[in-house]
């Protein structure tokens, strides 16, 4: 991805399951890949709560991630990967 879009800046880390919570700055979708500033895969998007006018996002990190301290910190939107098309399965009903 050349033009890196900017999904939002970190706020804190939830202290039960460690998420980064983030306020958006860009439409985003639960399962959406999310970089940090060097292309880095971190995380993806797991929930998306708050306000309709400024909603925030909780990213459920990689196992191996440590962003330090995640205030003010921006986050990437990653590259999406194409959805694949289920294959009909021999054994399934007629419409």
């Amino acid at each position: 991805m050349s033009d890196k879009i900017i999904l939002g800046k970190g706020m804190h880390q939830s202290k039960g399951n460690r998420n980064l919570i983030i306020t958006l700055q860009a439409d985003a979708r639960i399962g959406q890949p999310v970089t940090d500033r060097d292309g880095k895969y971190i995380g993806e998007v797991f929930d998306i709560f708050g306000p309709v006018g400024t909603p925030y996002a909780s990213v459920k990190l990689n196992p191996g991630i440590d962003l330090g301290k995640a205030e003010g910190k921006p986050v990437f939107l990653g590259d999406i990967p194409d959805r694949k098309r289920r294959r009909d399965k021999k054994n399934r009903r007629s419409r």
